[in-house]
């Protein structure tokens, strides 16, 4: 049995396709051959994922949050409300949603997928992710926040695009990386403010200039991925070149969102008013 077949053209899709078989069969012989460990603190666990004290450390969004962002709140404000943040620049977004808080043991887990090269890690957050996910609604097709292809050499992958792609399997929906570029190379958002990080992602994103592209992203009901969230900035500007492009509709799902800095939160009369 063969990877790739001698009689057909050798493509760069059917490479990719190889490369994954021969990335899962290595997988599964490690697994085979040594026991797994936890993917932050390395002790020995009965499968793949976090040992029972790091999962216990992980910061989980439980309480209110802004219906638009979904950043959480620091008080309960007893019915529907957004943050000071949405309510000054509503973003291009209809919703966003991360099943973490990115502190603590959630921080470092976010870090070792990021920075660390532990892409056995997104799966795990995916897992996370997919239920938050579920709740945003129907949805045509995943897409990740893309990387800047300098950027993605120095991290050998899209961390975005590997928990979009498995996250895609669970909603059984299409997992479409090449539906969004980064244009020109920002500078890292890093403790940049919010209205810094806005210029600084600025005109950055963009829908490839292709009719096929173009002709699939028509009318469709777009869940972007990311890693983290902050202010929303990348997400929204994202958004608005999906939505220029033709999508009908963006939310987005993050695996961790960092905590509001204090923008105030503003209730809302209509549940509805959602604007964007």
């Amino acid at each position: 049995m063969t990877l790739i077949d001698d009689r057909a053209p050798v493509t760069p899709r059917r490479l990719a396709v190889a490369r994954g078989l021969l990335a899962r069969l290595a997988r599964a012989v490690l697994d085979a051959a040594l026991p797994p460990l936890c993917g932050l603190c390395r002790a020995p666990v009965d499968q793949p994922g976090l040992c029972a004290t790091c999962w216990s450390g992980l910061g989980f969004v439980t309480g209110p949050v802004c219906d638009c962002c979904g950043v959480p709140l620091p008080v309960d404000p007893g019915g529907p409300a957004i943050c000071g943040g949405c309510a000054a620049h509503p973003p291009a977004f209809s919703t966003a949603r991360a099943p973490l808080i990115y502190d603590g043991a959630s921080k470092r887990l976010v870090l070792a997928l990021k920075h660390g090269d532990a892409g056995h890690l997104a799966p795990l957050l995916a897992g996370l992710m997919a239920p938050v996910a579920s709740g945003l609604g129907p949805v045509d097709m995943v897409v990740p926040v893309p990387l800047h292809w300098r950027r993605r050499l120095r991290r050998r992958d899209n961390q975005a695009a590997l928990i979009a792609r498995d996250l895609a399997a669970r909603l059984g929906c299409r997992h479409q990386p090449g539906m969004l570029r980064r244009r020109r190379a920002t500078p890292i958002q890093g403790n940049k403010g919010r209205a810094a990080r806005a210029r600084n992602v600025s005109g950055a994103m963009a829908v490839p200039a292709s009719a096929d592209i173009r002709a699939r992203l028509s009318g469709a009901r777009v869940l972007l991925v990311d890693d983290v969230m902050t202010t929303g900035a990348t997400a929204d500007a994202c958004a608005r070149a999906l939505l220029r492009a033709g999508a009908a509709s963006v939310v987005v799902v993050a695996a961790a969102r960092v905590p509001a800095p204090g923008d105030g939160i503003r209730h809302m009369a209509d549940p509805t008013a959602l604007a964007v």
